[in-house]
């Protein structure tokens, strides 16, 4: 019988697999149709606003359209977001930061709604001009639908993040055209690690998601730019450099976004209405400068081409700067990618003519203006290795290899200095969230004691002489009391404090002496990362648990040990990395 399990055992498997594989498929095909029906839900609100819609002559369109309605409609779109978001939870827009926390330390689960929130916010939002990326709600909404599937079919946690890997690198792929750097992305800046056991899934998911969007939209790219050439070799130099200016400037973006959150913070307009104000302000912009709008795919275009002169070059670069500031400081629903490649066109286009005035020779400005786009992208996503391959595939443009590479190299580790590696990071630590300490360390912040409190401990009155106490838990075989006077909890000891205690100052002496004060405790929510911290201050091996929901008379719900706690600590690791190394 034996034998006959073991035979079946490869059979199962490969059932398992292909299972998993064809759900991987569905999931792809079914993200791929709701990122199109986003991109509709974008086209739909232009045309309802500006009675035009184009994701690719957004511009001209702005342009041609009079001053109060490119004022009025952003301040319009901004009040209806303002209105939806009050109703997400955490009343807010949701995107990838979110994605990534769920991954990392919420076993891959994300409530549904956030996800329907953040479709209508997306389509709201872009749709009236907002100058932000759909990429991130995108990634947002196929995440909520492969967490949604995952809790219903009730996978376990391997599985829920494999599949939640799927939804983010489908959404990817169908909006930029891009399925090797979807992959990659998800891998690299979702999933955080790379196992066959989750590669293969969300290839199989990635080209389900292309094939619909072939069906739909074709196959072009979404920059179609002539071929660049890098004239000479020492010019890697200066894509260096380029590379540093890039991390600078998303720095200088992020310092732009805080400080505009904590103006809002003290202004006196209430939540709902702060979009609309920077609705408003963002038209008032969009009346001289109607390219920094949208997506900006014109601006972006006329950069890589060499047409734009350096003054407006840096006009736009600042505008740019000022609107996306705006849109994502006061609650605004969209992604980082997108005014990322507007943002580094334009400075890759001004560090070719500001170098240009010197009088060497460079290679054409065209050039510059791609290189720029992946050292401000690379800098902001916090993934160099997608930003090449996004590059590429975005453009179709492989003879400036090795400058996109340059740059990207050297934008991510200029922005891993500081406190924050990428856009994201910068966000969910915003929310006390901060996975630079390691995917170990955050997972094991999520672990509470709640679920390691013991009774394993004494009870006594707090006149107990240290002679009958230290009987009474020899006796018992209790390590551990805890004293209360009046039904209020007033300190703990151990029984080997109480035996020092009691060579001190003798068997006769008050026992609550020898005890901690009630204030070395935790509650049931504190994480075992931080019991085990207070444990080690004070070189102990328990901690009382209390509800101080009463401060006056706080409850005491048990003890947690530190035997407990670190093994607790080691099967959370230890399932953390069957995950990662895919071992099951």
């Amino acid at each position: 019988m034996a034998d006959i399990k073991a035979s079946d055992a490869p059979h199962s498997a490969l059932r398992y697999r292909s299972g998993f594989f064809l759900l991987a498929a569905v999931i792809g095909a079914v993200v791929g149709l709701s990122t199109l029906l986003l991109i509709e839900l974008i086209m739909l609100v232009q045309w309802l606003g500006y009675a035009e819609a184009s994701e690719t002559r957004f511009a001209h369109i702005l342009s041609v359209r009079s001053d109060w309605q490119l004022v009025l409609v952003p301040a319009i779109g901004g009040l209806v977001i303002g209105i939806v978001v009050q109703f997400l939870p955490g009343k807010r827009y949701h995107g990838i930061a979110d994605v990534m926390e769920a991954c990392a330390l919420n076993s891959a689960r994300m409530p549904v709604r956030s996800g329907v929130g953040a479709a209508l916010a997306t389509g709201v939002s872009l749709g009236v001009g907002a100058p932000l990326g759909r990429e991130g709600p995108a990634v947002h909404i196929g995440a909520s639908i492969s967490a949604y599937l995952a809790e219903r079919l009730r996978l376990d946690h391997k599985q829920s993040l494999a599949l939640l890997g799927c939804g983010a690198a489908a959404a990817v792929a169908v909006s930029f055209n891009t399925p090797l750097a979807a992959v990659i992305f998800a891998l690299e800046v979702i999933v955080g690690y790379y196992t066959l056991r989750v590669f293969t899934p969300i290839v199989i998911a990635t080209v389900l998601a292309m094939l619909v969007r072939y069906a739909f939209l074709g196959n072009e790219p979404l920059f179609a730019v002539l071929p660049h050439v890098i004239e000479s070799n020492w010019e890697l130099l200066l894509f260096a450099l380029l590379g540093v200016l890039g991390a600078l400037l998303a720095k200088g973006l992020l310092l732009m976004i805080g400080t505009l959150q904590t103006l809002w913070a003290y202004s006196a307009a209430p939540g709902w209405l702060k979009p609309a104000l920077a609705g408003l302000m963002m038209g008032l912009i969009a009346t001289q400068l109607p390219q920094v709008m949208g997506i900006g795919y014109e601006g972006t275009m006329l950069a890589l081409g060499g047409a734009l002169q350096s003054d407006l070059l840096l006009y736009l670069l600042l505008a740019k700067l000022c609107v996306v500031a705006l849109a994502l400081s006061s609650g605004f629903a969209g992604g980082i990618f997108g005014p990322a490649l507007f943002l580094g066109s334009m400075m890759g286009g001004l560090f070719w003519a500001l170098i240009g005035l010197t009088g060497v020779s460079l290679s054409e400005p065209g050039v510059y203006a791609t290189i720029g786009m992946a050292a401000v992208s690379s800098a902001l996503l916090g993934a160099p290795i997608s930003t090449v391959l996004i590059m590429f595939e975005l453009t179709r443009d492989y003879d400036i290899t090795l400058g996109v590479m340059t740059a990207a190299a050297f934008a991510s580790t200029v922005m891993q200095i500081g406190e924050h590696g990428s856009f994201f990071r910068w966000q969910l630590a915003k929310r006390q969230i901060n996975l630079s300490r390691g995917r170990d360390i955050s997972l094991l912040m999520t672990h509470k004691v709640e679920n390691l409190i013991s009774d394993d401990y004494l009870l006594s009155d707090s006149d107990v002489t240290v002679g009958e106490l230290s009987a009474r838990m020899g006796s018992q075989r209790q390590r551990v009391v805890v004293f209360k006077d009046e039904d209020v909890f007033v300190g703990s000891a151990s029984l080997s404090m109480i035996v020092a205690y009691s060579i001190e100052a003798g068997m006769d002496s008050p026992a609550i002496e020898a005890a901690i004060g009630a204030n070395y405790s935790v509650s049931i929510m504190t994480n075992i990362v931080t019991a085990v911290q207070n444990m080690a201050e004070r070189e102990h091996e328990y901690i009382p648990v209390l509800d101080r929901s009463n401060s006056e008379k706080p409850t005491l719900l048990g003890v947690v040990t530190k035997s407990d706690l670190l093994s607790e600590h080691y099967d959370v690791v230890k399932r953390a990395r069957e995950d990662e190394f895919g071992v099951t």
